[in-house]
């Protein structure tokens, strides 16, 4: 019971998207409508600032959701699972008509809670291929955004790291983040493509 309890819970905390609670109260506007649900939408349509603070929300979602599952006493297994239940929910949220964000920041919650080393070596690697990717000959060769494309890098280091430190449920976690997250990545991709094309339309 108390399993399924973490999971659901975590799924249901990750479903959150404070781009869109935020963005609907304080401006009375969906980020949805013009661009995607996360800490970067946030910043491209509403400031650095909202985006800064959009960011550490979704992260602390992972972290929380992890420590209910702990707190629950469950398996370092069950314990990943609803970590990436936490990062599914950020990208297809009950509560918002399964229309999320892309879960980066929700996934660096949650592998920090496994792992703050681990975690920040592969931030740094997947923003330095982020950088990379934003050149001219490469930016658009392949269907996602800069971060996303970072993140295909950083989160398979993570699972080597977490690997060779015999964390399991870190290197559980961060497979499990590179499977939801790029699958996001590219219906993201595609969500953009759709808007750009047609302005306007949600």
């Amino acid at each position: 019971m108390a399993e399924l309890v973490a999971i659901l819970a975590a799924y249901s905390i990750g479903s959150i998207v404070w781009a869109v609670v935020l963005g609907r109260v304080l401006f009375r506007v969906d980020v949805r409508g013009g661009d995607n649900p996360g800490a970067s939408g946030a910043v491209r349509t509403f400031g650095p600032r909202f985006g800064v603070a959009v960011g550490l929300l979704d992260l602390l979602k992972g972290v929380a959701a992890v420590a209910i599952a702990r707190r629950l006493g469950v398996s370092a297994t069950v314990t990943a699972l609803a970590a990436g239940a936490a990062v599914a929910g950020h990208n297809w949220p009950i509560w918002f008509g399964f229309r999320g964000g892309g879960g980066l920041a929700t996934s660096t919650g949650v592998l920090a809670s496994f792992g703050l080393r681990e975690t920040l070596l592969g931030v740094a690697v997947a923003l330095l291929f982020a950088l990379i990717y934003k050149h001219p000959r490469l930016y658009g060769k392949l269907p996602m955004s800069a971060l996303p494309f970072g993140s295909l890098f950083g989160l398979p280091l993570m699972i080597w790291l977490f690997y060779r430190s015999g964390n399991c449920g870190g290197m559980l976690t961060a497979a499990m983040c590179v499977l939801i997250v790029g699958i996001r990545a590219i219906g993201m991709h595609g969500e953009t493509k759709r808007r750009r094309s047609h302005p306007g339309v949600a």
